[in-house]
């Protein structure tokens, strides 16, 4: 669920190999870790809002980007704010300091500390700079796999948060997750929900005022968290939209202006195995320019067949936006795909790449191939948020947040990757593959670094590849990296990129994948 990285100290991340291609820059010490928790989830209530759920457990991955070993300091949360338990490294038996270049996985499974059933939230503190990726997974009773997770963002929290991709419907449901990131500011928050095409509010939860907040809102101590789901959701069985969570004045005057809050989305299939998880975007991630990198309509890759489809959602969903798409790609002879076309965004609208044309945002009379492999850039009157949902034919369901001019980086971090890590009876075990994409589509040259253990110091090619336009690497093509290999990846071009990684597993069946950001260190 949500996580959020704070300004503190910085330092730069500087492999001797690249000291005059690496900016000067690098990410804040200081992390939230946002309802992290180790949980049974409720049972259904009502036949319409089934859904096939077992126990949960979230796992972060902390890469150390500084200069000098790491320490980290772990404290988790009740729902209601107080202190549950602590963890983190140094620990006597456990781990060292984190060396720098190096990862580590915290389990909240296996914290003994943390009761069963436990769902809350952390504050993780170090004292070199890192980047974070937090996960959960869910063995279903009838073995399959659920994974889903996000990359972590640099930066306070805001009082106003969008979700560009909410569902309570036949085939999906989502479920919001709420923290007050202060130390010592209450908070009140409200969630208005807006039906896919809708100008106005759907639903507004809570829908009337209390005493600790006579503006609206539920109340939030400080590091308290709320939950939405199947059982609790105002949105209407059937809703398929968008969403803003919001801060509203408190009774004690603290306004909503000054209150912090973090926001993570999950999405499950309710039949199937599919589980996503994205980020909520805050109020300064809006922008009228944002790049999918990742779009594809019916790609091969490890044996299934891969279909994207993306929300936009305005940030004033008030009034209509005019937005212009532009899908640069190949089809599945190699040729070069390039359509351009322009649709009118009321409140949010679906593109879906599995329609050939005008429900799949592109003009009535030019149709995306029958196999497509790109990405698309998109251009908006007024600022927008846009999320990724990724389908395969496995039944896998994965989502990646659209990025903004601001993401684009000439160093990006992945804070995980794996090349056929922890093989299980005779199959390959963990992987990974992460796609590369100029931000303004020209030809760049990128210096692929791999980190781990074996490599503390970096494993270094020995000359940089070109990426024209977007380009995919796969782990499992890189011959210097041995088997059964887990590390973070750094990505250093000479002209700004954003990147997608895929993260799943050859061992488990159901959805075993998930998509995240890479983290710009600029």
């Amino acid at each position: 669920m949500p996580v959020l990285l704070r300004r503190g100290l910085r330092h730069a991340l500087r492999p001797p190999q690249l000291r005059s291609v690496l900016s000067r820059r690098a990410l804040a010490a200081l992390v939230l870790v946002v309802a992290v928790g180790v949980a049974a989830l409720a049972p259904d209530h009502g036949v319409a809002q089934q859904a096939r759920l077992a126990e949960e457990n979230s796992w972060l991955r902390v890469q150390n980007v500084g200069t000098q070993p790491a320490t980290l300091d772990l404290t988790f949360y009740n729902r209601d704010g107080s202190q549950a338990a602590k963890d983190g490294c140094p620990k006597a038996g456990v781990c060292d300091a984190i060396s720098p270049g190096s990862g580590r996985s915290f389990f909240q499974q296996t914290l003994d500390a943390l009761p069963k059933g436990y769902r809350g939230s952390g504050y993780l503190v170090g004292d070199q700079p890192f980047v974070a990726m937090l996960a959960r997974d869910l063995i279903r009773p009838d073995g399959t796999l659920q994974l889903g997770g996000d990359s972590l963002r640099l930066g306070a929290g805001t009082d106003r948060h969008f979700l560009p991709w909410v569902a309570n419907t036949s085939a999906l449901v989502s479920r919001i997750t709420i923290e007050n990131t202060s130390k010592d500011t209450p908070a009140c928050v409200q969630i208005q929900y807006f039906a896919s095409g809708g100008l106005s509010a759907t639903a507004v939860d809570p829908s009337g005022t209390q005493g600790s907040c006579p503006s609206g809102g539920e109340f939030l101590a400080p590091r308290a968290s709320m939950v939405r789901d199947e059982t609790s959701m105002n949105a209407p069985f059937g809703f398929d939209g968008a969403a803003i969570v919001r801060t509203q004045q408190t009774s004690g005057g603290v306004a909503a202006s000054v209150q912090q809050i973090s926001v993570a989305v999950d999405t499950r299939d309710r039949v199937r195995a599919g589980l996503s998880t994205y980020r909520a975007l805050s109020s300064d991630e809006t922008s009228r320019v944002v790049l999918l990198p990742m779009i594809d309509r019916n790609t091969e890759e490890a044996g299934a067949s891969y279909t994207t489809r993306f929300r936009i959602f305005s940030a004033t969903p008030g009034a209509p936006n005019e937005v212009t798409l532009r899908f640069e790609g190949r089809d599945g002879a190699g040729g070069q795909v390039s359509i351009e076309s322009k649709v009118t965004v009321f409140g949010s609208m679906t593109c879906d790449q599995s329609q050939a044309t005008t429900l799949g945002c592109l003009p009535a009379d030019r149709a995306l191939p029958a196999t497509f492999t790109g990405s698309v850039r998109i251009q908006a009157v007024e600022p927008i948020t846009v999320v990724v949902q990724r389908l395969s034919t496995s039944g896998s369901l994965s989502d990646y947040r659209g990025f903004t001019p601001g993401e684009a980086s000439r160093q990006v971090v992945l804070p995980v990757i794996n090349k056929n890590y922890g093989p299980f009876g005779g199959r390959n075990g963990w992987n990974s593959s992460f796609r590369v994409a100029s931000f303004d589509g020209s030809t760049t040259y990128a210096y692929i670094v791999y980190y781990s253990k074996q490599f503390p110091r970096g494993l270094f090619p020995d000359s940089p590849v070109p990426v024209e336009g977007s380009r995919t690497f796969r782990p499992t093509d890189e011959r210097k990296l041995p088997d059964n290999w887990v590390g973070s990846v750094v990505i250093v071009s000479d002209r700004p990129v954003v990147v997608v990684a895929d993260l799943r597993s050859d061992v488990f069946e159901g959805d075993p994948e998930m998509l995240y950001n890479g983290v710009s260190l600029e």
